[in-house]
């Protein structure tokens, strides 16, 4: 009896010893295979934190075991989860912190990703068109309606217009120029060589007027369209050949910082060169555009201007305010531009 206890007890404590045995040959198994795993894992960490140096705007910095990744905000990293660490992230400000650490709680590796937005690059501005000359087309007689206007309106260049007083839209018809962005000056009544016109134009200088009377007229003329900067001459030929009066007009101008455009009516014009002696900004007409107010002729006209332009570098060229002339321009004014000539203001043509 006493020999099958003691063999029941010992068979028991084999049993015992046989399952400490096989505990611990698979706790060594875990424990090896997780330390594996791990390795394998942090190996797989690193070459996809080395591969983020190919990517545009990222910067890696690796001290020990923690790597310092600087890198554009909603740049894709591809950090997969992994079996064997356990990843602890933290965030502060701009910075994400992610710990990990192996299977028994050992600290591994630190990845510190330091988010940051770049500054937008503007594109490169294109390059600046050259061009070989500059027209500066001026449109007179403004004044009589203002549906003309919205003509002129839908050309989107720059055009120069010379607005005549004391007609039935002449404030109203400038006032819807400027508002387009074109710039407008005084289109001034001078007298010319047929009286029967000079007496039907109302507020018209003439030779035989006293100074006090050409200020009186040109101011008037001023308040009834509204300030302008600049004036040209309607009609005019007998006021611009008289030296003496066109010398009492400019030196007025000057006083109000007018620039003058001589129409140049008449080749004995004393005006362009009255006002270079003055020290007047100015500048003269070389060409009349539309003498035939027939579409096809005005762009003729316009051809020959703008080769007129490619030779001499600048010209002013003068046409009216009517809707063949809206017309003509409007469609020219590609080819103007094709043929490497710039449409200007008249005052980006003074002298």
């Amino acid at each position: 009896m006493y020999r099958k206890k003691v063999f029941f007890i010992g068979l028991i404590l084999l049993v015992l010893i046989l399952g400490l045995v096989l505990k611990s040959a698979k706790k060594d198994n875990y424990t090896e295979v997780m330390e594996k795993n791990t390795r394998q894992e942090l190996q797989e960490l690193e070459n996809t934190i080395e591969a983020l140096k190919d990517k545009p705007g990222v910067e890696v910095v690796k001290t020990g075991d923690t790597y310092k990744v600087n890198l554009q905000e909603g740049t894709e990293l591809g950090l997969d989860e992994t079996e064997a660490l356990r990843a602890e992230s933290s965030i502060e400000g701009n910075t994400e912190k992610i710990l990990y650490r192996d299977f028994i709680g050992e600290e591994k590796m630190v990845i510190e990703l330091n988010y940051y937005t770049p500054i937008p690059v503007k594109p490169p501005a294109p390059p600046k068109k050259v061009y070989s000359g500059k027209l500066s087309i001026l449109i007179d007689d403004v004044g009589m309606n203002t549906q003309t206007a919205d003509l002129f309106g839908e050309i989107k260049k720059p055009v120069s217009f010379a607005t005549l007083p004391f007609l039935p839209k002449s404030s109203e018809a400038t006032k819807k120029l400027k508002d387009y962005g074109f710039q407008v000056i005084l289109h001034m009544p001078m007298a010319g060589s047929n009286d029967q016109l000079n007496s039907r134009t109302e507020g018209i200088l003439m030779p035989e007027m006293t100074k006090d009377e050409v200020y009186k007229r040109f101011d008037k003329a001023i308040g009834d369209v509204g300030g302008m900067n600049g004036f040209n001459n309607h009609m005019g030929s007998r006021f611009t050949e008289d030296a003496f009066q066109m010398k009492t007009l400019l030196k007025y101008a000057k006083e109000k910082n007018m620039f003058y455009i001589d129409s140049k009516t008449t080749s004995k014009t004393k005006g362009y060169s009255m006002a270079k002696e003055l020290g007047v900004p100015t500048y003269y007409c070389s060409k009349f555009l539309d003498n035939s107010k027939d579409v096809e002729d005005i762009k003729k006209e316009i051809k020959s201007a703008v080769d007129m332009t490619k030779k001499g570098g600048k010209l002013l060229a003068i046409g009216h305010y009517h809707k063949n002339m809206a017309i003509a321009l409007k469609s020219m004014a590609a080819y103007i531009e094709k043929e490497g000539i710039e449409l200007v203001y008249v005052r980006e043509v003074l002298e």
